[in-house]
């Protein structure tokens, strides 16, 4: 009888072990997640894609005024970053864009935009989405890049606006600033990133 129970659990037990580690090995397909993203091949030919990257805009002439001399001060100012009359024109020009901004949404300039606000960023957003000021905020990544802006360059209520359409975090607050460079330091800085014209400074 205990040889009959010996078997048994002996072979109770490497069945279970066949099937666990059977399990355990198993090839189970991924399940989607929304956290990891997505790649799709881009069709170049479609005519959506041709839109985006064209400098169409929605065709008011006042945006487009502001679009187009923000555009050509950076680009002017990207070739001669250390022309004190470019960087003043450049910085008229952003601040009248960024003002635009701001008189649809107000919220962006402090930075206190909440769910109550959704309704103005909606139409901040389609007011200044078009591919046009897609290339309007390529410009001024590039020249923010090449040309050095500080905090008092740019009036204080659109300073934060300027630093996410430029994606320059230096022209923030002198503590936010500080912070950024400490942090920036600790992660090892930027090293394969663009130098900055001193201009004398």
């Amino acid at each position: 009888m205990a040889l009959l129970r010996f078997a048994g659990l002996t072979a109770g037990l490497f069945v279970a072990a066949f099937f666990g580690v059977q399990w355990l090995f198993a090839v189970k397909p991924l399940t989607p997640d929304a956290r990891v993203p997505t790649f799709q091949h881009v069709d170049t030919t479609m005519p959506r894609y041709q839109i985006e990257q064209s400098s169409v805009s929605d065709n008011d002439p006042t945006r487009d005024r502001l679009r187009n001399e923000v555009r050509d001060y950076a680009k002017a100012l990207k070739d001669d970053p250390c022309n004190p009359v470019l960087k003043a024109n450049y910085i008229k020009a952003v601040t009248a864009y960024a003002r635009a901004w701001i008189a649809i949404a107000p919220c962006l300039g402090t930075e206190t935009c909440r769910n109550a606000d959704s309704a103005q960023l909606d139409r901040g957003r389609q007011a200044f989405g078009s591919p046009l000021d897609l290339r309007v905020r390529e410009a001024m990544a590039a020249v923010h890049a090449k040309a050095s802006f500080g905090p008092a360059d740019f009036p204080k209520d659109i300073v934060h606006l300027v630093a996410n359409l430029a994606a320059d975090s230096s022209i923030n607050s002198a503590e936010e600033t500080k912070e950024f460079r400490r942090v920036k330091a600790q992660l090892g800085g930027d090293e394969g990133g663009a130098r900055r014209q001193d201009c004398g400074r």
